[in-house]
């Protein structure tokens, strides 16, 4: 297997370069969003599982609506991740992961998404949830990754644990709770870029988008794989994701 093979990119949410179905190409004038979106990138990180857990069936058919090689991420409903104090049902965690689980080979990571309001004080309870999750996924089928969004949660005991799971953090540019550049000896990476500013607008010059090119590289000539996402779906995340495509695949940016 080529190592570029081990790079996934997308979009958070499904997002199109054409502005209705009337624009797509003609051979995929009767096929889904997600086939036309799944022929131009290789993985998604699906958004809409954050509001809503899918129905099974759903995300059965999704599997089938793409090729050989796509990786579908999908973001914990926030009815477990967004409680007070970290509060959930493991019921709920259950629940979401059988569903998910329907994908089949086409798995690849489960983004644990934290708001500001979940600190380290919740340390106890993300360790549960952990443990949760990997009854339910004991041969660690998907990669799992948390986003932090209160610096509090930058801590040796956060780092042991994300360690203690084979969990990677998430690396992302929210102005107040970018995460510190560590070393992880986790199997895989993940990039998250919300925009410049943390609104989910703008977009990255191209010799910013080089910056993260050179660690991406270093990261798959150690092995790993490499989840990028873009969610400054309001601003230039379909150019910017073209652009680090590549430049990670090296070909020459204009």
């Amino acid at each position: 297997m080529d190592v570029i093979d081990q790079f996934y990119a997308g979009t958070s949410g499904l997002v199109l370069p054409v502005p209705n179905k009337q624009a797509y190409p003609p051979a995929y004038k009767d096929k889904s969003r997600l086939t036309f979106y799944a022929s131009l990138f290789n993985s998604l990180e699906v958004n809409s599982s954050f509001y809503k857990i899918p129905m099974a069936g759903t995300t059965r058919r999704w599997a089938t609506e793409v090729p050989e090689g796509f990786a579908f991420t999908f973001k914990l409903f926030r009815g477990i991740t967004h409680n007070k104090g970290l509060d959930f049902d493991p019921a709920v965690v259950t629940q979401f992961m059988q569903v998910i689980d329907q994908v089949g080979d086409r798995k690849g990571a489960l983004l644990i998404q934290f708001p500001a309001s979940i600190v380290f004080d919740s340390f106890g309870q993300l360790e549960r949830l952990l443990d949760v999750i990997r009854q339910c996924d004991p041969d660690a089928s998907w990669d799992i990754c948390i986003e932090y969004r209160h610096p509090s949660w930058y801590e040796s005991e956060t780092f042991e644990l994300l360690a203690d799971y084979n969990a990677a953090m998430v690396l992302h540019d929210m102005p107040k709770s970018t995460p510190p550049d560590i070393r992880s000896s986790v199997r895989f990476a993940y990039l998250r870029f919300h925009g410049p500013a943390g609104d989910y607008k703008g977009g990255y010059p191209d010799k910013v988008l080089q910056q993260y090119t050179n660690r991406i590289h270093g990261w798959l000539d150690e092995g790993k794989r490499v989840y990028t996402y873009f969610n400054n779906t309001a601003g230039d995340a379909l150019p910017n994701l073209e652009t680090l495509r590549r430049q990670v695949n090296g070909i020459a940016t204009k």
